[in-house]
């Protein structure tokens, strides 16, 4: 009895080694089918990236991958292609580190999300009435940078009893006032159209939608309550960011006719000691000119 089971014991331990042995030499001829077979480059995923972000160039690096392993829509290498050059946009969805790229992942530009497409992250999208005049005479396109100004009318009340305050605000302002409320602000559609086309009829908008954050909204949806919203266009590459303050652009200011009164009241109470003067004769001798106060 005990000498039929060892011979049982025996065959299964002989028959267990003959599969080891058999899977061995199978998978080693895989192996050299598939070194056979060779290698090529593809796109992968160099991070963990998430949804809606814009690929950069840290974000994707190319991976060997066995030939006989390729599956449709991958990019492959070609020549000496640097890898943040064949894949641009931003992802439709998440993608994982080692993750195959392929071009269905990014999110493409269609006329019904080209404008979400064309937005950075923590950006809206935002449009404001226009006028032919508000928009440079509808010289604005999309991909444009512009300064949106506001212009509104204010009024001071002077509760304060000397007089001196009044004459400070009458200087200062009158009704109107103007001033910059956003700066660099980029434009990505005139009325319904997010692109533009030199071959298109010429032709006013009357919306400008405006990339901006969520403060920046704020301001826009605030101003348009309060004035009227012109927009000023930047030239290529005008970056620039003014961040000193000046003062505030009123009526009062832009003409200077009521400081020139001011100046030359403030004067003559100067010269007279007690007040504006009444009647002046004045005497001429030669080029001298003498002003005597009559009083």
């Amino acid at each position: 009895m005990n000498k039929n089971i060892m011979i049982v014991l025996g065959g299964a331990i002989l028959a267990a080694v003959l599969v080891a042995v058999l899977v061995q030499v199978s998978m080693g001829g895989k192996q050299t089918v598939s070194e056979a077979e060779g290698t090529v480059e593809i796109l992968v995923a160099a991070k963990d990236i998430k949804v809606g972000r814009k690929l950069g160039s840290s974000d994707v690096r190319w991976q060997d991958w066995p030939e006989g392993a390729l599956f449709n829509g991958a990019i492959i290498r070609e020549e000496d292609e640097e890898a943040s050059s064949v894949l641009e946009g931003r992802l439709r969805r998440s993608v994982t580190k080692d993750e195959a790229m392929t071009k269905s992942i990014i999110l493409k530009e269609t006329k019904g999300n080209v404008v979400t497409a064309a937005l950075e992250i923590g950006q809206r999208a935002m449009a404001i009435k226009v006028e032919a005049q508000s928009m440079v005479g509808g010289l604005i396109h999309p991909g444009d940078f512009v300064d949106v100004i506001l212009t509104y009318k204010d009024s001071i009340k002077i509760k304060e009893k000397d007089p001196r305050f009044q004459v400070m605000v009458d200087q200062n302002i009158n009704k109107m006032a103007s001033e910059t409320i956003l700066q660099y602000v980029r434009v990505v559609a005139v009325d319904q159209s997010a692109e533009y086309d030199d071959d298109e009829d010429f032709e006013v908008g009357k919306t400008v939608t405006l990339a901006v954050d969520r403060q920046q909204a704020e301001r826009l949806a605030l101003g348009s309550e309060l004035g009227d919203l012109t927009l000023a266009l930047r030239g290529v590459g005008d970056d620039d960011m003014t961040e000193e303050k000046w003062p505030t652009t009123t009526d009062a200011r832009m003409t200077g006719i009521r400081e020139e009164i001011f100046d030359e009241y403030e004067k003559m109470k100067q010269e007279t000691g007690t007040g504006v003067k009444r009647s002046v004769v004045k005497i001429y001798n030669g080029s001298q000119i003498q002003e005597v106060p009559v009083r």
